[in-house]
């Protein structure tokens, strides 16, 4: 899951403001191509990923408010925002209603946009979680999600916990070894009661945040994080480990 850029895809057919609008975003986080037109963004599709779409409105041929639509149908997991000159209420409604995600009016201050951009990737990512049916821990803000795409706010400690455990996901981890990764300078003094509230405080938001099918489903439903006895605990399921940051 983890990735080294943000790909994005501006299609906008005024040269300049396209040209200056790649330069201004390309970084080390952003990976950005521009195009003029929606034929040529469906053939960059057919051979890279796209994690964004900036989309004009405006635009020769099939229009950005077609492009959002086919694109909310045929590539959900892309994330789409309308940038366009047009700032009436009835047209930023359209573009919310065809499928934009985000719709913004120019001009627009590049750090904005890039601000926008990290948000909406977020969004997105947390969308594939759920797609992918895993078991994923965002190290940056320190959140559990589940696989049915439930999030779970995790505290320092419970985070310190889990990333341990992710790390031998389906092997026991002993308790001193959790508490090293809690109390990082001075272990020797932690209280170990401290872990057990912690592990169970994780067990309860697990529980509590489960898919309400799952907990009413006819089929049992067992909790990942277990006590192994005179050892520590285990998490039996695997969990993808993201640390990626922006």
């Amino acid at each position: 899951m983890n990735q080294k850029y943000i790909h994005v895809v501006i299609v906008e057919d005024n040269l300049d403001l396209r040209d200056e609008m790649q330069f201004q975003l390309s970084s080390d986080r952003l990976h950005v191509v521009a195009m003029s037109d929606g034929a040529a963004f469906d053939e960059h599709l057919l051979h890279h990923p796209c994690d964004i779409a900036i989309l004009d409105i405006g635009l020769p041929g099939e229009d950005g408010l077609s492009i959002a639509n086919r694109l909310h149908q045929t590539h959900s997991e892309i994330g789409i925002i309308m940038l366009t000159a047009r700032s009436g209420l009835d047209t930023r409604l359209k573009g919310l209603e065809n499928g934009a995600d985000i719709y913004l009016v120019k001009p627009i201050k590049s750090s904005e946009l890039q601000a926008q951009i990290f948000s909406l990737f977020r969004r997105v990512k947390t969308h594939d979680v759920k797609v992918n049916g895993k078991w994923v821990l965002k190290q940056v803000g320190r959140e559990l999600i589940t696989p049915q795409g439930v999030s779970i706010m995790l505290t320092h400690m419970e985070g310190a916990v889990m990333n341990a455990l992710a790390k031998q996901s389906g092997t026991a981890v002993i308790r001193e070894s959790l508490i090293r990764n809690i109390a990082i300078e001075n272990p020797q003094d932690f209280d170990h009661r401290r872990l057990e509230v912690c592990i169970s405080r994780l067990r309860q938001k697990i529980q509590n945040n489960m898919d309400a099918n799952i907990k009413n489903s006819v089929y049992p439903f067992e909790l990942p994080l277990k006590t192994v006895r005179s050892v520590g605990y285990i998490f039996t399921e695997e969990i993808i480990i993201d640390c990626f940051e922006v």
